[in-house]
């Protein structure tokens, strides 16, 4: 984890239902663990994520978040991976809300690369 001037940096995408290519089900799993990630419940955010992506495992939404947790409960290496599954699919699925104003509208491909680059 890279903690910037003692602050941990997290970054956190989520997205509002976006057309026909997500169930609504795999995004209302999503956006939950996307609520419990922005209050620091990593826990409860990764059940809510692993259920999002046992709906839909190609949810990049979800991959990305997870990699998210990962990164900020010591687990560099999943972070990594996760980040990567979202950078080689090429995502161009904008973030519609994060903690970083930055990242909002960015695309998600992007926001992985920042993510990398932090670990």
């Amino acid at each position: 984890m890279k903690r910037t001037g003692g602050i941990l940096t997290i970054l956190i995408v989520s997205a509002l239902f976006v057309g026909c290519a997500t169930s609504s089900r795999d995004m209302t799993y999503m956006n939950q663990g996307f609520d419990e990630l922005s209050n620091g419940n990593f826990q409860k955010a990764e059940e809510y994520l692993e259920k999002a992506l046992a709906v839909n495992p190609d949810n990049l939404y979800a991959i990305l978040n997870i990699g998210v947790v990962y990164q900020n409960t010591g687990r560099p290496e999943k972070a990594r991976e996760m980040y990567q599954k979202v950078i080689d699919r090429e995502s161009k699925s904008p973030a519609s809300r994060s903690n970083k104003d930055w990242a909002i509208g960015e695309k998600l491909a992007e926001i992985a690369k920042k993510n990398l680059e932090n670990l």
